[in-house]
Order: structure tokens, then C-alpha cells, then sequence
């Protein structure tokens, strides 16, 4: 009987699929890098050159954010990871999407940019373990977009109408 659970867990392992991972796109990310480079460089200058109190914390606490910044840009981390449980993206809270509350996907276009609109069946079941802060952030997406659930261009290595298509592929699989 113990051999049994032992095959069948090898079984169960063997049979998962992979998970799609998206990265952020890389114009998107060399820009960042070179933005929070550039803070810590004014900032270290302005501490060398600018001697007052003032001037070592300001600039002391932007050399901070600089170098957290930097950090965070250069781990080239996934941004979107679609899986068999469902969709878990980092940007503006959205969090884990299970599948059962994805009806669809379509793209739209914001001020500046496009995202990927995950449709979803029941928007106020997903709303229940969100925050206040995020619930309102998701709220002004569903009035300009449809959907609290979004995904901006810039966190995809792809054409959004390419990801899109993998990760209707892939749930469909």
C-alpha cells in the first residue's frame, strides 16, 4: 500500500503542467534600471558635494529608495505566472485569480498603454479578500475598464494579443 501512494504521487507530479511565466518587458525594465541608477548617482553626489544636515538625510533616504529600487528592478522575477490554479500577477494587488472566477480576456486601452482585461463571473466573491486599498484601486479599474482584474502591456515579454492567446491555451489544455 505504501508503494501505491509513493507511485501515485510521482504519477500526480509527472502529469502537472508547467507553468507560463511572463516577464517584464525589457525596454520597460533597462528604463527602470537606469532611472533608479540615476537617483542613486544625484543623490550620492549631492551628499559628497552639498554639505548640511538636510541635504545627508533628503538625499541619504533617496539613495535608500534608489538602491531598493535598483534591487527590485535587477531580479528579472516573473510578473505574470499563469499555473493550473490560476493566474497570480503582483501589479495593483491583483493577486492570486483562481480559475473559477475567470469568465474571459479581451484587451483594452488605457491613457497611455494597453492591459490585458481579465473578465471575471463574479466580481463582488473576488472582492471579498481584498483590502480597502486595493478594493478601491480595482474599483476605478471596473469603471474605466470593465473588470477590476488588469494587466498592464509592460508586464509581458510578448504582444499582449500573444499572450493572451497562451494563456487561453493554456487554461484550455
Amino acid at each position: 500500500m505504501h508503494i501505491f501512494n509513493k507511485y501515485s504521487r510521482i504519477t500526480e507530479f509527472l502529469s502537472m503542467k508547467t507553468p507560463l511565466l511572463f516577464y517584464r518587458n525589457p525596454k520597460r525594465r533597462k528604463k527602470e534600471l537606469f532611472f533608479s541608477v540615476l537617483i542613486i548617482v544625484i543623490s550620492v553626489a549631492a551628499i559628497l558635494f552639498l554639505a548640511s544636515a538636510f541635504v545627508y538625510i533628503f538625499f541619504g533616504i533617496f539613495t535608500f529608495v534608489g538602491l531598493y529600487l535598483l534591487n527590485a528592478y535587477a531580479q528579472n522575477k516573473p510578473s505574470v505566472i499563469v499555473s493550473e490554479e490560476g493566474i497570480l500577477c503582483s501589479v495593483n494587488g491583483v493577486g492570486m485569480i483562481s480559475w473559477e472566477f475567470v469568465d474571459g480576456f479581451t484587451i483594452k486601452s488605457g491613457f497611455n498603454f494597453e492591459a490585458l482585461v481579465i473578465v471575471l463571473k463574479d466580481q463582488e466573491v473576488f472582492f471579498r479578500d481584498k483590502n480597502s486599498m486595493v478594493k478601491n484601486l480595482m474599483k476605478s479599474n471596473v469603471r474605466r475598464f470593465g473588470s477590476p482584474a488588469i494587466i498592464p502591456e509592460t508586464e509581458f515579454h510578448v504582444s499582449l494579443q500573444n499572450a493572451m492567446g497562451m494563456i487561453e491555451n493554456y487554461r484550455n489544455s
